[in-house]
């Protein structure tokens, strides 16, 4: 599970690497990444096996599923952290 935890922490890290992330902060969301997917090996895959029937054999819900999950709400905290992104100055969807 080492190799998925380290890509898992680029996922969750990627998925919020436009906003103002200090490199201590990449680095914590990355481990924290990497820890929620190995307990998505431990737990969550054998209660969607038992409970739901489903078959996750690539393990592709705890590498991508999980990791952009928390990188998304990892994103809506680093908003919030810095209210003075320069993309947030924009008003217009489509300006460049």
């Amino acid at each position: 599970h080492i190799a998925n935890s380290t890509l898992a922490g680029g996922v969750a890290v990627g998925s919020s690497a436009r906003l103002a992330m200090t490199p201590g902060g990449a680095l914590l969301l990355g481990v924290v990444a990497g820890v929620v997917s190995v307990y998505g090996y431990v737990y969550s895959t054998p209660m969607l096996e038992k409970k739901l029937g489903v078959f996750d054999t690539c393990g592709v819900g705890n590498l991508h599923g999980w990791p952009s999950v928390l990188g998304g709400l990892a994103s809506i905290l680093f908003v919030a952290l810095d209210s003075d992104a320069e993309f947030l100055k924009y008003s217009g969807f489509w300006q460049c």
